[in-house]
């Protein structure tokens, strides 16, 4: 991917998505190619117009499945789980709880994507029904789920939040090794395992929200501007740019259409990565500065020639 090119994306990264995103964050963890993915959605628009009269609605979510299983490794879910970072896809569950969930634990390959397809259930478009049924080991009633985009409130526009993570010992443990620590009302800091004082260090220091929509456009707002990857609005006809963009998302379409739309996803993150280098570097030189002036009065200090 653009980000993963230029430095930005590493192992060491969380990732988190919810509908479509959960598909990219699960495919670019698994380590499945840009590419093989590409040509994965290319085959489900030509099912669609071959099979279904060129319409995608109630049919993407057994088509996606079967992408899935194509695509995904044998140990697609082994690698996720030896990630440096957390990987987490975002699904709420309406039964028997109703809460936002993020899975961040995949037992098998099938548990990996279960999990894609429980966040990309879009009412009455992933599939011809409301929700989906989610039958687990052990379980004799489903759960119900619904899509990864109802997890959080609408200015987050679908974009998960990390504060949803359920804390298992195996995200304990990424979090701690990476310098995060997991503070609640009940530990006040301290670590009950171990009685071992940790300081109050945020558990994800930044978040970057990344959109097939304009952040401004949608009402994206949940992140500032240097945190935000995006399609930039097109504020001369930002009806016509909105139209396209949800023909793409609820309409199949041609692999050049695919592929176009590809590169535009690259050159929007390669944006950011420029824009970010920048942005890091004007704050190391006022990092910089801030340190010369304060050894310049510190050695005023030293000579006396301030008190």
């Amino acid at each position: 991917t653009s980000l993963e090119h230029h430095g930005r994306i590493t192992d060491s990264v969380h990732l988190a998505g919810a509908s479509a995103g959960a598909i990219a964050v699960a495919s670019h963890a698994a380590k499945t190619p840009p590419m093989q993915s590409l040509d994965g959605a290319s085959r489900i628009c030509d099912e669609c117009f071959t099979q279904f009269g060129g319409k995608a609605v109630g049919k993407l979510l057994p088509l996606l499945q079967v992408e899935l299983e194509k695509t995904f490794s044998p140990d697609a879910h082994t690698i996720i789980n030896e990630r440096e970072g957390v990987v987490a896809l975002a699904h709420r569950e309406l039964f028997p709880n109703n809460r936002p969930v993020l899975t961040t634990q995949f037992d098998t390959r099938d548990d990996l994507i279960e999990a894609v397809c429980d966040s990309s259930m879009f009412p009455f478009f992933s599939t011809p029904f409301p929700v989906r049924l989610r039958y687990k080991e052990g379980e004799r009633i489903p759960r119900v789920v619904v899509d990864g985009f109802f997890t959080v409130p609408r200015e987050r526009y679908g974009c998960p939040d990390f504060d949803h993570l359920n804390f298992d010992n195996r995200v304990e443990e990424k979090l701690r090794s990476m310098g995060g620590v997991l503070v609640d009302e009940n530990q006040n800091g301290n670590d009950q395992n171990n009685n071992i004082q940790y300081d109050e260090t945020p558990v994800i220091e930044r978040t970057i929200t990344v959109a097939c929509f304009p952040h401004e456009t949608v009402g994206l707002t949940a992140s500032l501007k240097h945190d935000q990857i995006s399609p930039e609005p097109d504020f001369e006809n930002p009806v016509g740019q909105m139209q396209e963009l949800f023909r793409y998302a609820t309409q199949p379409s041609s692999r050049k259409e695919l592929d176009a739309l590809y590169e535009r996803g690259w050159a929007d993150a390669e944006k950011w990565s420029y824009e970010e280098d920048l942005r890091e570097r004007d704050l190391t030189e006022e990092w910089l500065k801030e340190r010369r002036h304060e050894a310049e009065v510190e050695e005023a200090i030293r000579r006396g020639d301030l008190s």
